[in-house]
């Protein structure tokens, strides 16, 4: 692992630092769509506005950090929406149900993220398929305990004066609490991923999974650690949603799944592994809130945001494959 060659550490610098270049660009891009739709809609650069769509880019866009992780394995979790769903039912029916304090049933909330991460790992590992496989089947299996658990309705009775909705569904400094989370959490993760040995495991399996197995590297380990990673990611990001609207819907976080991807994708990560960024991840979670939202805001129905989702895909995509290209080149 320690004797990878200095040509395969001068490929992981680089890319560090084209995705730097990559991010600042992604950046240049969210402000000038800001300011254009400001322009013609003043209201929408106000604080209440900015706010609004940046905590919609925070509750997707903290699974996207996750999925960065993934990417750069060369795996898919198509789950995340469901874990996220899930964890905000359970923890809502223990809170209204069992009496439980919701600091605990958050903590729970969250573990039953990091469990169902790691059961989509196990169970990859002991089939030995690739994670989109097994997530394939647990996206619909977590999405049907959803509905058991919470009865395929709303779950109401939560006890909105106790101090975990005040604090996490506060607004410090009128910025929503999911944000600041957010912004801490991506700087963490991208810390861990570009300055770890467990975020240099990573790219070196998504760089050249052989190699790296004839390197001694634990595959196995390393790929549910990092599913487990995403599932409480997930259970975090339901944990502040849970707190924000102090109530439980099982269709929370529909699509969330594919958003969080294509934020990953735009940011700079790319689809066949070793290359990534976090921050990246959150910039583009940031700008395709900014697009949906100013979709509402030029007054065009909300169904098309729907439709230009599918079209950022196809773009990310289409620039991973171009990014691929050069450096092949």
């Amino acid at each position: 692992m320690s004797d990878l060659t200095p040509k395969s550490k001068s490929v992981f610098s680089a890319g560090r630092s084209i995705f730097a270049a990559s991010e600042i660009g992604i950046l240049f891009v969210l402000v000038l769509l800001i300011v254009v739709v400001s322009f013609v809609q003043p209201n929408f650069a106000s604080i209440a506005s900015l706010s609004n769509f940046g905590s919609r880019a925070a509750w997707f866009g903290i699974i996207g950090l996750g999925v960065v992780f993934q990417l750069s394995m060369g795996e898919i979790d198509l789950s995340t929406a469901s874990i996220y769903g899930l964890t905000i039912n359970v923890a809502a029916i223990v809170v209204v149900t069992f009496g439980v304090d919701p600091w605990i049933a958050s903590a729970l909330g969250i573990g039953v993220g990091v469990a169902l991460g790691a059961l989509n790992g196990i169970l990859a590992t002991a089939f030995k398929v690739p994670v989109i496989i097994i997530t394939l089947g647990t996206l619909s299996a977590f999405k049907g305990m959803t509905l058991i658990v919470s009865g395929g309705g709303f779950i109401y009775g939560l006890p909105r004066e106790h101090s975990f909705f005040k604090i996490m569904g506060s607004a410090p400094l009128g910025v929503p609490m999911v944000i600041w989370v957010f912004a801490a959490l991506t700087i963490i993760l991208s810390l861990i991923y570009n300055h770890t040995r467990y975020g240099f495991l990573v790219r070196s399996i998504g760089s050249n999974p052989k190699a790296a197995e004839l390197s001694g590297i634990p595959i196995a380990r390393v790929r549910i650690q990092t599913l487990m990673l995403t599932g409480g990611l997930c259970g975090i990001s339901g944990m502040l949603t849970l707190a924000f609207f102090s109530t439980a819907d099982p269709n929370l976080g529909t699509g969330y799944e594919l958003l969080a991807i294509t934020a990953a994708i735009i940011g700079g990560t790319a689809l066949t592994g070793g290359r990534g960024t976090v921050f990246g991840a959150a910039l583009g979670a940031l700008l395709i809130a900014v697009i949906s939202s100013g979709i509402v805001q030029f007054g065009i129905t909300a169904n098309w945001s729907v439709f230009v989702t599918g079209v950022l895909i196809i773009f990310a995509v289409a620039l991973d494959a171009a990014i691929r290209r050069r450096r092949g080149s």
